[in-house]
């Protein structure tokens, strides 16, 4: 299985797609706008084998016996694995822990049975031209571009490729910066995909801007104080920046307040409370939810400062940027993160 990464740190092999804007409006309490987000990863899959009717899912042994067995897997199908070369990967309900989702397949036959196979940038070309459709349509446009889930395609290997494969299978997932694939639960197009995390959970350090899931006792760039749905407030329709920045500032400040154990806690311990607005396009495609974050500026104001430790007890921050964060991907070019630790939205904050 080959793995794509984002485009900045891209090791030998892998290639990467910036499929979104490279940046999110992202509003602070106390001091005004802040640096945004970065854009998510495409991620693109391999299993080695396969034909345009079916996957060929390698089962074996460690010592390298595996019996190829075909696997079909239709459209609004998911896929799930735990080795990092995905060799145990199984079809599941969508209902349950999954990795992949499929969206689509698309026939690269055009390109000519004689096509050599294609490189890292050939490959990034082909997904970004052909799997874009091949998501937003079958999810009848409930794909949130900037929500948690990105694009990504299972393609062949390239043995699989020389004897004929020409199937690209394209699909949803969550990527992290790092190369991380992470679980997630139910088919995409009947959620809100809102880029949402459960209180009390940290985004690690990338360099000046946001990654992973890490623990909150080291190093993180943000703390989630909790989730507020914005539909409540607004059940009409999407409201502009100014009306969510009034809501969020009055709820967002009274999250960050009851997580941290008093009002004044956040800013006595240096943090700031911040968030980002929506989009009319997230909206539309149904995410009204957003992240109440807390976190430090570097002194220069150019992006988060390392934090370590909860706001709920003692808190270092430092004055130099972290490293970027490592990309670390497996033998065979994937990192699956463990499904205990798999990033699953929290519920819907409840209408106050």
């Amino acid at each position: 299985m080959e793995r794509m990464s984002r485009p900045d740190a891209t090791p030998p092999g892998q290639i990467g797609t910036d499929w979104r804007r490279p940046t999110l409006s992202t509003r602070r309490i106390f001091v005004g706008a802040v640096l945004g987000a970065l854009a998510a990863l495409t991620t693109v899959v391999m299993f080695d084998g396969g034909s345009p009717a079916s996957l060929l899912i390698a089962s074996g042994n460690s010592a390298g016996t595996p019996a190829a067995q075909p696997l079909r897997a239709p459209v609004h199908s998911c896929l799930t694995w735990r080795n990092q070369d995905a060799s145990d990967a199984v079809l599941v309900t969508c209902a349950q822990p999954h990795l992949f989702e499929v969206t689509g397949t698309v026939d690269l036959k055009d390109l000519g049975t004689q096509a050599t196979f294609p490189d890292s940038a050939s490959w990034q070309q082909l997904v970004t031209s052909r799997c874009t459709e091949r998501t937003t349509q079958p999810l009848a446009d409930h794909f949130d571009q900037f929500g948690r889930f990105t694009v990504g395609a299972i393609k062949p290997s390239q043995d699989s490729w020389e004897h004929g494969d020409r199937t690209l299978r394209c699909g949803v997932q969550v990527s992290g910066r790092t190369g991380a694939l992470f679980a997630t639960t139910g088919a995409a197009g009947q959620q809100d995909q809102s880029d949402v995390h459960v209180a009390g959970t940290c985004l690690g350090n990338d360099g000046k801007a946001v990654g992973d899931p890490v623990g909150c006792s080291g190093p993180h760039a943000v703390e989630v104080v909790g989730v507020v749905d914005m539909k409540n407030a607004f059940p009409a329709g999407y409201p502009d920046e100014a009306a969510q920045d009034e809501v969020l500032d009055a709820e967002c400040n009274r999250l960050a307040g009851t997580f941290a154990g008093g009002p004044d806690v956040v800013g006595q311990k240096g943090l700031t409370v911040f968030w980002e607005t929506l989009r009319p396009e997230s909206w539309q495609a149904g995410s009204t939810r957003v992240d109440c974050r807390l976190g430090a500026f570097l002194p220069d104001r150019s992006g988060f400062a390392p934090v370590t430790g909860t706001v709920k007890g003692q808190v270092r921050i430092g004055k130099d940027p972290a490293p970027p964060a490592a990309n670390k991907p497996g033998p065979a070019g994937v990192t699956v993160a463990p499904v205990t630790d798999a990033v699953v939205p929290g519920p819907p904050a409840p209408t106050h």
